[in-house]
């Protein structure tokens, strides 16, 4: 029997809607490609047919070409590379989409002197009002110390505020740090830290939670100003291959610009929303019935946008001088001596515990941020507890970041079923952030096991990929090559190259497993017939590609539910 014949059976029941109508052709057939399915067997075929939103076969050129109707479309490929869609696991679209026309300093390592006069080309450029509040985002805050008076003499005659590009430190000058109402007789709140001169008197430094004041304090765009810049970021995700992303930290502020998009049918893309637990010495109960609450509230459309996820902070980030990941051994100081710093604890364990196996009862995803290795154990200690509870051991519970594990919990992972939520593109020897800012506070014993991928999928971890956006890129394709290549480019030094991957887990991070992630892999992660017809058209074959030129590769279309959302204008086909 041929395979077109084993297809009808099932072209049959997709094509026709009721019984007695004819069979409707597809309405797209994509041909003379080179199509990774992606499917268990990661078969390699050169035709697929789309009928609707949904793929209904895939094959030869010549089975698929002879499901063809008098209206389909047919595309001939000339042997181009298609996947399915990709999938962002980790990123912070509402969020990040909001910076898009601020003054942007780039993640580039600056002296006072120099940002002061950076932003002053900025202010020059787009002058601000008079006590108007001016953001500048994508500060490098690796060894980065300002004082006061560095932070008012950027600008004295209104509210400034400097944003880190990793998202876990703000500055604000005497105008801004007033407008948020931070002075010395503030409180550090739970998971945040204010820093302090010898006097007490703040600095304008405000760490992990301590920013949530001031940025509480900025005014805020309309939400058809947000909304439209929202759009504007899918765009550009749509044309670097993503058709579906998990919002790794929302509130009703990022739900509603999302739905304002989907109301007026303008979301292309889909969303899963990761509901951001703030008080984690709530009780368990209480801090559950919330989130259900909002996973309720927002269930709008499990295709296309819902809120079944919560995100809990374990710690911040490793480099000198934010320091506040958590650590199972001390910081060192800048001459490699032990301190008494470890990093702080946003929690009490046996709370986070009663959290995560409440949430696992309730069939949440619970999605961690931990970057240090005691907050890496302590994420899967609370994982643990809840097995033991008997609730959420196929829950897609994931870890994101990890970038430092203790080798004692590689194996943890794979038994306790926990994805590793990688952000690969961070793992290259920056000079800013790990040669300057965390090789010298760690050691080189620890440091061994920076972003440590390989062993993580040699122990039998499943691995999806993010980008952590506006961290970083949320070009799938450059955090492919740095996780192959473990370095900048060529010739330049590796971190760690022994913890390279190869090509295959990478696409495999960024479908197949980030769709288990976010719980749609019945629909989408593969190119198989009754799925989502979500797939990408590449300008290379990039199995074929030197790894160091990765970076390079054109997506030259994108479809969504079988709709093109992206077409690169010099694309010829």
């Amino acid at each position: 029997m041929s395979a077109t014949h084993r297809m009808l059976p099932l072209l049959a029941l997709l094509f026709a809607p009721c019984a007695g109508r004819a069979a409707e052709a597809p309405e797209l057939l994509i041909t003379n490609a080179r199509i990774h399915t992606q499917d268990a067997a990661h078969r390699l075929v050169a035709a697929l047919a789309v009928h609707g939103n949904a793929i209904v076969a895939t094959g030869s050129d010549a089975e698929i070409r002879a499901l063809a109707g008098a209206k389909t479309r047919i595309i001939d490929l000339g042997g181009r590379m298609v996947l399915p869609g990709l999938i962002d696991a980790h990123t912070h679209p509402a969020e990040s989409a909001q910076d898009l026309d601020k003054c942007n300093l780039q993640d580039r390592e600056r002296s006072a002197a120099d940002m002061k006069a950076a932003i002053a080309d900025c202010m020059k450029a787009h002058p601000p009002a008079r006590k108007a509040w001016f953001e500048v985002v994508q500060v490098n805050a690796s060894a980065l110390i300002l004082s006061r008076a560095d932070l008012d003499a950027m600008r004295s005659d209104g509210p400034l505020v400097l944003e880190s590009a990793d998202g876990h430190s703000s500055w604000g000058n005497s105008a801004a740090l007033a407008a948020a109402h931070i002075d010395r007789t503030s409180h550090d709140p739970l998971g945040g830290r204010i820093d302090r001169n010898a006097q007490g008197e703040p600095t304008g430094a405000l760490r992990d939670a301590a920013q949530e004041k001031l940025m509480a304090a900025l005014p805020k765009p309309s939400v058809a100003a947000q909304a439209e810049r929202l759009e504007r970021a899918f765009a550009l995700m749509s044309a670097t291959g993503l058709t579906s992303v998990q919002d790794a930290a929302v509130g009703e502020e990022e739900m509603s610009l999302y739905k304002h998009l989907y109301d007026r049918h303008r979301l292309r893309m889909r969303v899963r929303g990761s509901f951001h637990l703030t008080d984690l010495a709530a009780p368990a109960d209480e801090v559950t019935a919330a989130a259900r609450a909002f996973r309720d509230k927002w269930a709008v459309d499990p295709s296309f946008l819902r809120a079944d996820a919560v995100k809990i902070f374990a710690d911040g980030v490793i480099e000198y001088p934010t320091q506040t990941a958590a650590l199972l051994s001390p910081y060192l100081d800048g001459a490699g001596h032990p301190t008494t710093n470890v990093g702080p604890s946003y929690f009490k364990q046996d709370n986070l515990n009663r959290i995560v196996a409440a949430m696992d009862a309730a069939g949440l995803t619970v999605h961690v941020h931990a970057i240090g290795d005691r907050a890496v154990r302590q994420a899967l200690d609370a994982f643990a507890y809840a097995r033991a509870q008997g609730v959420g051991s196929d829950n897609r519970d994931q870890i994101a970041h990890l970038e430092l594990v203790d080798p004692a919990d590689f194996p943890r992972f794979k038994a306790l079923g926990v994805i590793a939520n990688f952000q690969l593109q961070w793992a290259w020897f920056d000079t800013d952030y790990i040669e300057k800012a965390t090789l010298p506070y760690l050691g080189p014993a620890r440091s061994r096991y920076l972003y440590p991928a390989r062993s993580l999928l040699d122990a039998g971890a499943r691995i999806a990929g993010g980008s952590d956006w506006g961290v970083s890129t949320f070009n799938a394709f450059e955090a492919m090559e740095h996780a192959l290549t473990r370095s900048l480019g060529r010739g330049e030094k590796p971190l760690l190259p022994e913890q390279s991957v190869p090509l295959a887990v990478m696409v495999d991070a960024y479908t197949t497993n980030a769709a288990y992630a976010l719980r749609q892999e019945k629909t989408t992660g593969s190119l198989e017939p009754g799925k989502r017809a979500d797939f990408i058209v590449l300008d290379r074959d990039i199995f074929a590609t030197d790894p160091f030129e990765l970076h390079a590769t054109r997506v030259l279309a994108t479809y969504l539910d079988g709709r093109e959302v992206y077409r690169d204008p010099a694309a010829k086909f």
